[in-house]
């Protein structure tokens, strides 16, 4: 039987890194049936019991080299790991598990990350080393990929597939149903990020424009960090509810099918949304929502630091348009995602199966 090791930011309730894990499971789990799987967790109680899964410590050198000797493959993502903008020694955490667990002999992967940015040349250089000796690197957008060539890795050669997320299912659940706002309903997440308290006024004022015409419903994702603005924007619209914290992966997949439009700075409440046809309206603060809205030719209206009310109301309009056309495009978009977030564990799988490669 493979064991498979997982090292990301998982077990600090983070839904976007919970629901990259869940989507990476069940597509293992599909390609190898009787793969065990351990997760390097911030709660491996939590962890374990969520996915059915072993867990260790992240922050524990003992058990995190234990974890990697017990290993067949170790799978370095999804999400953004490899990069300096939170600071080197995340990057370096990152790095020295890859390279531990080569050092050991085992198979490396990294799997279906957004690299990058790496600002720092020591970064650049010490990134380009360590991957060049990784078994496989699948990456979720062509600038990852272009990011990797740039620094010196073409072998292993960067593959772009898509985010897991792609592929995560749904699940329908008393407590999603009592989550979930009466329709029309618009998301709405944001995030802690320098000159964000600078555009809730004037979302606010845009948003009440439509009052009447839908329901505001805010989403922190990771309730740590986006609840204390949640309730700033919520000062500002007293009609707007809020989702409840405890939401599986699968519950916020399935909020987001039920939602109407998403304005989302989030990555992951823009990819929940994607992935179920939902019209999703960025707002910038980090190049991968960027690359993830021109992936999906999608727009920004705006910024962390600006917002375009003007193409705001222009994308809302269009998005509760109801414009058929527009939704098969969206449906279209969301499959070739969800096949190219597949090719990540078909990958993974071929390393520890040559033949289901």
């Amino acid at each position: 039987m493979s064991r498979i090791l997982f090292s990301g930011y998982y077990g600090l309730g983070n839904a976007g890194d919970e629901a990259v894990l869940a989507a990476s499971i069940d597509l293992l789990r599909t390609e190898l049936p009787g793969a065990a799987f351990t997760v390097l967790s911030g709660n491996p109680a939590a962890t374990a019991a969520e996915f059915k899964v072993d867990a260790a410590p992240r922050m524990a050198p003992g058990a995190v080299i234990a974890a990697i000797r017990s290993s067949d493959l170790v799978l370095s993502g999804g999400g953004s790991l490899l990069q300096d903008r939170t600071s080197m020694k995340s990057l370096l955490y990152y790095l020295a598990i890859l390279a531990l667990a080569k050092r050991m002999g085992k198979k490396t992967m990294v799997f279906a990350q957004g690299i990058g940015p790496l600002h720092r040349p020591a970064a650049r250089r010490l990134t380009a080393r360590v991957l060049r000796g990784v078994d496989a690197i699948t990456v979720r957008d062509a600038d990852s990929a272009d990011l990797l060539t740039s620094i010196g890795v073409s072998q292993p050669a960067p593959e772009v597939t898509a985010d897991p997320v792609f592929a995560l299912r749904p699940k329908v659940t008393d407590r999603v149903r009592a989550a979930a706002a009466e329709r029309p309903v618009v998301g709405v997440s944001l995030r802690p990020w320098p000159g964000v308290e600078g555009i809730l006024e004037p979302l606010a004022h845009t948003l009440s424009k439509y009052d009447g015409e839908f329901r505001v419903q805010l989403w922190p994702l990771f309730p740590e960090q986006d609840s204390p603005l949640c309730a700033s924007l919520q000062s500002l619209l007293p009609g707007a509810g809020a989702v409840p914290p405890g939401l599986t992966p699968g519950e916020w997949m399935c909020l987001a099918g039920w939602t109407d439009a998403i304005i989302g700075m989030r990555l992951h409440s823009l990819i929940f949304g994607a992935a179920r046809g939902t019209p999703i309206l960025g707002i910038s603060y980090d190049p991968k929502v960027d690359a993830l809205l021109g992936r999906l030719r999608a727009r920004a209206v705006g910024t962390a630091a600006s917002l375009d009310t003007a193409a705001l109301e222009t994308a809302l309009d269009a998005a509760l348009s109801g414009d058929e056309a527009k939704r098969r495009d969206r449906e279209m978009r969301s499959a070739h995602l969800q096949e190219a977030a597949i090719r990540n564990a078909r990958r993974a799988a071929g390393l520890l199966s040559p033949k289901s490669a």
